[in-house]
């Protein structure tokens, strides 16, 4: 029994010294009050006054010259006995329990075990690559001046600290707090106030092989600790794979939760936005436009896309590009963008994609050269096409070419060089190398034909962590038009936001396609926005996209803020805009009905019968939401009128949504 006693005991004191400061000072606090007890019982027997005990108990220098003061040895013992004990088990205990708690506290905040009460602040789940960019872009923005910043990771805290003071001044980083803990455990982000914040990033973690998973997981516990949460919660779910963010399409609504709205950005689009799009290089330097200064309707040139390596930012690039290439010229001259893939052995991955993007393959032209046998040609599918449509290429003003072959080889550089000797005359050539080796980029890159450099051809490259060699180089003449991109710690497109207003814009002038008058205040437009089904919210932001390659093809640099768009470029970008919007349905899943199916749409849709018009809207609306198809992907000239209205309501109010 004496023996399970002291075990208990022991693991009692043990367990409540573990556990943390409370149970340190409780115990504490129990010592203390059991020999305050002990002694102030024996100390009455002697006559030592309760204080007295107190006195020597907590300060035993109050015993020196106790013996000098009375001739009672009885007394003077038992007052030695109590010092004794408050030198042994106050003074120490105090000093420890003290000195531990302070020490542990250091070492929690150190480990970013530290919590604290936050409110309305930004929560960034995981700290991946991209977060120094937007880290800067939080503390640059106003709004955030007095806002918390509380970044959770699983990695080492402090590593994360170092990493995020010596890209940002610490002066800007006063409110960012970093703590510990598991971004897919709903207790974690109850502790970290995930109920409470303004806004959400769903980052991840570098180099995690299930990123799109967890980053999933963590959506799914936000939704279960943010269920009650009472103001509107912004929350951007990052992920790394294309496919992964194409589930989002089908489904039936915004992905949106209660007051937990969702944005869904893909890492590696969001990469080439920022090139193709925002165009943001360093400072105040801008990669080129694929277009460069713009396609006229007058223009003899097409943009023509060479895409190196057929990997994950090859398909953000290609897409992304696919969005925006749409021109004038189209119509006048006949001229399509041309998007080439070249890779060693592309056949499989050439099947890949046409089996991926099937429905817009079926609309498309293109060819496949692997260097030996006869160009094998893929044309559109009869079906599909209008008596008046080019049987060949089709109504897409996009076309497609997959060569087999590396880049370093004699057949590949050839072609390339031949390409360049066109730039500026017949096409615009610009090269982006996307192959999954940084190393392999940089070199070829640095061994293009060398016509590719005295032409000042575009070449961007891919490094996934870090650009300086190519920066190096880029400040000679002969590599000054090689870009790096992608820098995991550069990826970030810090004009997203912006480009997310435009859509919202856009999403707007589509609802007040025949009542608008003026654009409202951005915040009034969010709850209409998180109510539309993603798939729509995509092509939104895809429209906002191309707003400015549009402007350049009809000559408009700097809109002027509520400046209308004049009546003669209106019909015009309103067909560019359709087979912008044609390629974007496509890309996205969307399925076109065949030429006669569309034809039995426009003719009951044109119907003097109310019923059969109802109905008919009816069906393809439902189709529109099920079967993701649309009978409106079809040559400009084929729509009906109504459909038409949306295209130039967009364009008529393009510059408002600009502002």
């Amino acid at each position: 029994m004496r023996r399970r006693f002291i075990r208990e005991f022991l693991q009692f004191f043990d367990l409540s010294f573990y556990k943390g400061n409370r149970w340190q000072y409780a115990c504490l606090a129990g010592i203390m009050f059991f020999f305050f007890l002990v002694w102030w019982a024996i100390a009455a027997f002697f006559k030592v006054e309760p204080w007295r005990v107190v006195e020597l108990l907590l300060d035993p220098g109050s015993f020196v010259g106790s013996a000098e003061k009375t001739d009672n040895a009885g007394l003077i013992w038992v007052q030695f006995l109590i010092t004794i004990t408050g030198a042994v088990f106050f003074t120490s205990f105090i000093i420890n329990v003290i000195g531990n708690s302070f020490g542990r506290r250091l070492e929690a905040f150190t480990h970013g075990q530290v919590t604290y009460r936050f409110q309305d602040h930004v929560l960034i789940l995981g700290a991946n690559g991209m977060l120094v960019n937007i880290l800067k872009s939080l503390v640059e923005d106003p709004e955030n001046k007095k806002r918390d910043i509380v970044v959770l990771t699983n990695r080492d805290v402090e590593k994360v600290r170092e990493y995020i003071f010596s890209h940002i001044k610490e002066a800007e980083t006063a409110n960012v707090y970093v703590l510990y803990g598991d971004r897919t455990l709903p207790g974690t982000l109850e502790r970290v106030e995930a109920k409470d914040a303004a806004s959400i990033y769903i980052l991840g973690e570098d180099d995690e092989q299930m990123h799109d998973a967890l980053n999933l997981a963590s959506w799914a516990a936000l939704k279960e600790v943010c269920g009650t949460a009472v103001n509107p919660i912004n929350c951007y779910l990052v992920l790394e794979r294309i496919s992964t963010e194409h589930v989002f399409f089908y489904k039936s609504d915004s992905g949106s939760f209660g007051n937990l709205k969702l944005t869904v950005i893909n890492e590696l689009e969001n990469a080439a936005q920022r090139v193709l799009i925002s165009r943001d290089y360093e400072d105040d330097r801008k990669y080129p436009a694929l277009d460069r200064d713009g396609i006229s309707k007058d223009s003899k040139a097409n943009v023509h896309f060479v895409v190196v390596g057929m990997t994950q930012m090859a398909y953000a690039m290609t897409m992304t590009a696919a969005h925006i290439c749409h021109y004038p010229n189209f119509r006048t001259k006949g001229k399509r963008t041309k998007i080439t893939f070249i890779q060693k052995d592309i056949k499989q991955e050439m099947e890949f994609f046409m089996g991926h993007f099937s429905n817009l393959m079926d609309l498309s032209y293109a060819c496949y050269d692997d260097g030996i046998n006869p160009l094998k040609e893929f044309k559109p599918k009869k079906e599909y096409l209008s008596p008046d449509d080019d049987e060949k290429y089709g109504f897409l003003d996009v076309e497609w070419e997959f060569i087999d072959g590396g880049v370093e080889s004699e057949r590949v550089r050839k072609y390339l060089a031949e390409c360049a000797a066109k730039d500026g005359e017949s096409e615009y050539l610009t090269i982006a190398i996307c192959d999954h080796v940084p190393e392999s980029n940089v070199a070829a890159a640095l061994y293009l034909p060398q016509v590719v450099y005295d032409k000042k051809i575009p070449v961007l490259v891919y490094q996934k962590y870090s650009g300086e060699v190519l920066k190096t180089a880029k400040r000679s003449d002969r590599f000054a038009h090689i870009y790096p991109f992608g820098m995991k710690s550069e990826c970030y497109d810090a004009n997203y936001k912006e480009r997310l207003k435009r859509a919202k814009r856009i999403s707007y002038l589509y609802d007040h396609t025949y009542d608008y008058v003026s654009m409202p205040e951005d915040s009034s437009m969010d709850k209409s926005w998180f109510d539309t089904q993603y798939a729509f919210q995509q092509s939104n932001l895809y429209a906002a996209n191309s707003i400015p390659s549009k402007l350049r093809s009809v000559g408009i640099d700097s809109p002027m803020p509520y400046q209308a768009m004049p009546d003669e470029y209106v019909e015009v970008l309103s067909e560019i805009e359709h087979n912008r919007w044609n390629l974007e349905r496509l890309l996205v899943g969307f399925k076109a009905y065949t030429f006669e199916e569309r034809m039995d749409f426009k003719a009951r849709f044109e119907s003097k019968d109310d019923e059969v018009r109802a109905e008919a809207k009816k069906k393809h609306n439902e189709n529109k939401k099920t079967l993701f198809m649309n009978k409106d992907i079809a040559p400009y000239d084929e729509l009906l009128e109504g459909s038409k209205d949306y295209d130039r309501a967009i364009v008529r109010n393009l510059l408002d949504g600009m502002r």
